[in-house]
This record gives structure tokens, C-alpha cells and sequence, in this order.
């Protein structure tokens, strides 16, 4: 009776007679990349809401700025814009929030399936913006 492909038998739980050690880094490979791709999400989320912050303050400057001038319309046109942009950014920053669950989410899975976090957090301390501030 043939148990398996060529020489190899195939043990219960594997795929085509891959041992153990082979699957658990396949899965720590797939961890790892899940992480990193959690964790440039969260980058670009927070990039996005330092554009937006610093877009709000320009059109705020500008806005201050036509109303000194008596430019009614330009003023109250900026003004809008600023509110409809402030409303935008509250939709980033629920996106980050989500982000971070997702990281940290993700960060506890290499913790779990390859125990050893060394590479997830050099990707971490990698991608941060501004220290631990963010």
C-alpha cells in the first residue's frame, strides 16, 4: 500500500509531507508580512493626517488673512472649506484608529506563530514618525 508521493509519507496535518518546522515558518513568513503591511497602513494613515492638519491651518491663515483684507466671499469660501475639511479628517482618523488595532493585532499573530518578535519590532521602531509620539 502507497502511503504518499515518492518516499515521503505524509503526516496528519501537513500538506504534501512538509514537516512541522517547515509549515510554522511558512505561517511566521505570512505572519510577518501581514504585520508589515498592518504597519505601513498605519504610516500612511498618519502621514495623511499630518497633510490634512497642515492643510487646515493654511486655509485658517488664509481665511484670517481675507478677512482682514474685507474679502467677504474669499473668507467665508475658505471658511467652508476648512469646516468640510475638518469633517474629512475626522474619517482619517477613525481609518488610523482601525489601523492600530490591525497592527497590534497583527504584531501579537508573530508573537504567537514565530516567537520571536526581534524583526516586527525593528519594523516598528523602523516606521515611526516622530518617536513615540505617534
Amino acid at each position: 500500500m502507497r502511503v504518499g508521493h515518492g518516499s515521503r509519507a505524509s503526516s496528519p496535518g501537513t500538506r504534501r509531507g512538509e514537516s512541522i518546522e517547515e509549515e510554522r515558518g511558512i505561517l511566521c513568513e505570512l505572519a510577518r508580512q501581514r504585520h508589515r503591511n498592518a504597519a505601513l497602513w498605519l504610516n500612511l494613515w498618519t502621514i495623511l493626517i499630518w497633510v490634512f492638519g497642515a492643510a487646515v491651518v493654511a486655509f485658517l491663515v488664509l481665511a484670517v488673512f481675507w478677512f482682514l483684507r474685507q474679502e467677504w466671499l474669499a473668507a467665508a469660501v475658505t471658511t467652508l472649506s476648512t469646516i468640510a475639511e475638518g469633517a474629512a479628517i475626522k474619517w482619517v482618523v477613525d481609518r488610523r484608529a482601525e489601523a492600530v488595532d490591525e497592527e497590534r493585532q497583527a504584531y501579537e499573530k508573530v508573537e504567537e506563530v514565530c516567537l520571536d518578535t526581534a524583526t516586527a519590532e525593528d519594523l516598528r521602531d523602523g516606521l515611526r514618525l516622530m518617536g513615540r509620539v505617534l
